[in-house]
This record gives structure tokens, sequence and C-alpha cells, in this order.
């Protein structure tokens, strides 16, 4: 679960309380109970992790029909930031997909793309580039997205193979890529209507995969910040936090920023977050 989540242990048994002991341990919010919420549905398929907020509200946003979760999101003015002014972003820019995380709630299905506002259009194939345990590749896998997702940790491949197959298994089978993507010349075989780079802040990487989109595909990059940095003590690494403003400065040319913000997010983070289109 997202770390900003508190973990309910539901057991009385000594391994509860070595889980319980484990996750303190690690800084996480978790507490012992003796049984589920008198309201919760014992038959119900529980999902104990959720993709980027981000990413969900993307979806909402560019959908050509809207849920009632995402509709404040259409009828929002999308402010786009001219190409003469990619460099220099105004700190007057808004992104309308980062006012607030909301958790779940209805998704518009994978194909309603609109490209006019640079979504992640109507042949859905995805790159998850450092994707982790796969949390966002398995959530396009479920709205039917074609995904390849890379990682340098077998282990977290492993841990996305495992959520796939237990949250949805009916989904198209995803391509799990060992692979550095610092340290090694890899690209993907064909291009992507999406690419995603969420807390895996690699400048040289983020120009090479602009390469990969298809024309009107969609570059999502969230990072932390200096500010980030500067409360929290990480990410230790200058090359993973971005400077202020730099984001659409690294963007080559073809590519049009569609919304870009910096800020302090529901989950307790400081991030930078950049949405691009690669242009036609």
């Amino acid at each position: 679960p997202p770390p900003e989540r508190e973990v309910w242990v539901v057991a009385d048994s000594q391994q509860a309380y070595h889980a319980l002991g484990w996750l303190h341990a690690r800084g996480r919010r978790a507490r012992l109970v003796s049984a589920p919420p008198p309201d919760a549905d014992p038959t119900a398929r529980y999902r104990l992790w959720e993709p980027n907020g981000w990413l969900v509200e993307v979806f909402a946003a560019s959908a050509l029909t809207p849920s009632p979760s995402a509709e404040k999101f259409i009828t929002a003015p999308l402010l786009e930031v001219p190409p003469a002014s990619r460099g220099e972003p105004s700190a007057g820019v808004a992104n309308p997909a980062s006012r607030g995380e909301p958790r779940g709630g209805a998704v518009p299905p994978a194909g309603r793309g609109n490209q006019r506002r640079g979504s992640l259009s109507q042949s859905p194939h995805a790159l998850d580039l450092g994707c982790g345990s796969g949390r966002e590749a398995v959530y396009l896998a479920a709205q039917g997205w074609q995904v390849v997702a890379v990682d340098r940790l077998p282990e977290a491949l492993q841990r996305g193979r495992d959520l796939q197959r237990r949250y949805a298994p009916d989904s198209p089978p995803i391509q799990w890529v060992c692979a550095d993507l610092e340290k090694s010349d890899w690209q993907p075989d064909g291009a992507f209507d999406g690419i995603l780079l969420f807390y895996f802040y690699a400048r040289e990487l983020i120009r090479r995969a602009c390469a990969w989109l298809k024309p009107g595909g969609a570059l999502l990059v969230e990072a932390f910040t200096e500010t980030h940095r500067a409360r929290f003590g990480k990410p230790a690494a200058d090359r993973r936090v971005a400077d202020a403003g730099e984001l659409p400065r690294l963007l080559p040319d073809g590519m049009r920023v569609v919304a870009y913000s910096e800020g302090w997010r529901t989950s307790g983070r400081h991030t930078a977050r950049l949405w691009a289109i690669r242009e036609l």
C-alpha cells in the first residue's frame, strides 16, 4: 500500500506481531486488530495496492466520456504551455491532473483517449520505465493496455508478476524486462502511446524516451524535488532529484508540454509533474 496509508494486521498470533514490528521498523503506520471492520464484505476482493494517483487523474482528464469522478477535470480549462516557452515554465501554469489525488474510483476504459488534449491514445501500448513492483503497469494492463515494464531488480519484477496474477489475471500479459536503464543501451521494440517515469528520475533517459513515443503519444514524469529532499533528506543522490523548473527543459524538439506543476501532494511528497506529448 502507499506509504501514507495505515496498514491493519488482522490476526492474533506470533506471526502477526512479527509483521507489525516489520512494518514499524520501516516507518509504516500499522495496527494489530483481531477482526476486519464490521462493514467489510468477507467475500470482497481486496486490493492492497493503488496506482499512482496522478496517472488515474490523467486518464480521467483525457477521457472523451467522463466518469462522475472525472467530470471536474474535463470541464476545467487545460492550461497549455506554448512551445516557445517550453524551457521557461511559468509559476502560474497549473496541472488539472494534480488537484488532489483520488484513490480508486471510476476510471474510463482504455481506448477513449482525446489526442487534442494530450491524452493516452486510442491504440494503447505503454512503456513503464523503472516500474518497480509494477503498480502502474498492472493498472494500465487492467484497463486493456499492452504494457512493457522495465526495472533492474528481478525481485521487483517478480512482485509485479504476482500482482498481475492476483489482481488482473485476465488482463493482457505484461512484458517484464530486467535491464539497467542507465548502464545499458537497452531500447524497446516499436513505439508507444504512453511512457511513464514515476519516481525514477534519469535525465538522459527522459530525453531518449521521447523518441520512443508515437506521434501524439504522452510522456508522464513524476519526480522528487529539492524541496522534498530538504524536508526528508532523500533521495540522497543528486541525479534522482529534479531542480526547480528543470523537467520541461529536458524535452527535445518536437515535444509539447500539456501541463507542468511542482508542489506538495496529498501523499506528503513534494514532486514535479510533467505531462507532454510528441507533436504529430
